[in-house]
């Protein structure tokens, strides 16, 4: 606190004898102004012994840093600012930058995703690994929509977020760039992957599958977990350690980035009622993603006074599905889709419904996108949607418990 001088105008100066010194402002003479010279921002230099990086930002908190001067968090994108934020970084590879977006993964549509996926077709080949720096919301979306698009990607590409802002002592985003960095320098992974905390420690990183992962938290550092699948490996943070759990399997590349993003979603519950499904059909959408319950469900049996709407439902479903690719996924997200175990999957199912087998919702979303956008005809959509191109569906349900 500032002591007692009685006078509110007296500037108190902390000598370093511990002292404190009392001036009055007009008895003070200016002898010279001193500008500060702020933080040095630090030389970047490559190196040929050192393999290349290139990180492309969309937004978020993972490469952005604190600005006193401005008041808030800014992006930090130039490879200067990198080297300040992750200075063990630039001890390993070369780092270098690019911008692509700066805005919240909330906010990003699917023209995004498509962006995110032609730069890398641009550049991959020219560095040893790509780094996508994204908000933690929306990664799912855009994981499943590269892993679509970027089929047979000699390149391996990581997306990586952050749970705290840089400015936190609690900050995962250095750790979680540095791990993400180590995995594709050091290994021959290629394709699209994610790296987030295993635990809310700072020991070890998870590397997903990005088209199988999924936010599960709010706001834990170990936010992200693998949906029916297993992980891609782990790397330990402190002792660099890393375990692989993948094959390198040689595919031919072809860029496919076509989208169609007249896409909706329901979701079902207790409660739902038939004037639901008829908006979806004045919506005219070529796509629409159920979320259905257990098994792959919605209401569609009649058994008293209170459930008599439920037939309607059914009636509405059969009439969007003449039109409109219908496909059902469940709420459960882990286990598979299957709607020839109960009378109410099998009537579904006669109404024209898909399966989305093991994907979760917002991957089977993504999956109907890139469907629509690469079929000319309903038919071919709905058959490109049911076949697996890049494991985004699994050959067996995974079981744990």
């Amino acid at each position: 606190p500032k002591p007692d001088t009685g006078d509110s105008d007296i500037i108190n100066l902390k000598l370093d004898s511990g002292y404190n010194v009392g001036l009055e402002p007009e008895k003070v003479e200016l002898v010279e102004k001193k500008e500060s010279e702020g933080l040095k921002r630090p030389e970047v230099t490559h190196s040929e012994d050192k393999p290349d990086v290139l990180i492309l930002h969309t937004g978020g908190t993972i490469a952005s840093r604190v600005s006193y001067k401005e008041g808030g968090v800014k992006p930090a994108f130039e490879p200067e600012d990198l080297v300040q934020m992750y200075p063990e970084l630039d001890e390993e590879v070369n780092i270098h930058s690019e911008v692509i977006a700066q805005m919240l993964s909330e906010d990003m549509e699917p023209g995004h995703w498509q962006e995110i996926g032609e730069k890398i077709d641009e550049v991959q080949g020219e560095y040893d690994g790509i780094i996508v720096g994204h908000g933690t919301d929306t990664m799912s979306y855009t994981g499943a929509a590269l892993t679509l698009m970027l089929q047979g990607l000699d390149t391996g590409v990581m997306l990586v977020g952050s749970q705290r802002s840089s400015d936190r002592p609690s900050s995962d985003a250095s750790m979680n760039v540095y791990c993400a960095s180590k995995f594709l320098t050091e290994t021959e992974f290629s394709g699209i992957g994610i790296c987030m905390h295993e635990t809310s420690s700072d020991n070890w990183c998870n590397i997903l599958p990005a088209a199988k992962a999924r936010k599960m938290h709010t706001s834990r550092r170990n936010a992200f977990s693998q949906i029916n699948a297993e992980k891609i490996g782990r790397i330990n943070y402190k002792s660099g350690e890393i375990q692989k759990n993948f094959e390198k399997e040689d595919e031919e590349y072809e860029l496919r980035p076509e989208l169609d993003d007249n896409v909706g979603m329901l979701r079902i519950r207790p409660g739902m009622r038939p004037e639901e499904v008829d908006f979806l059909i004045e919506q005219d959408y070529n796509g629409v993603v159920i979320e259905g319950t257990g098994l792959g469900h919605m209401p569609v049996n009649a058994f008293d006074d209170k459930t008599q709407h439920h037939d309607r439902i059914l009636e509405k479903l059969s009439e969007l599905a003449e039109d409109t690719v219908v496909v059902m996924s469940s709420q459960c997200l882990n286990g598979r889709v299957d709607m020839n175990v109960y009378s109410a999957g099998i009537k579904i199912q006669e109404a024209g419904v898909i399966s989305a087998r093991d994907m979760h919702p917002e991957l089977a979303y993504v999956k109907l996108m890139w469907s629509l956008g690469q079929a000319s005809d309903r038919e071919e959509a709905e058959r490109i949607f049911q076949e697996n191109y890049s494991s985004e569906i699994s050959k067996r349900s995974m079981y744990s418990g």
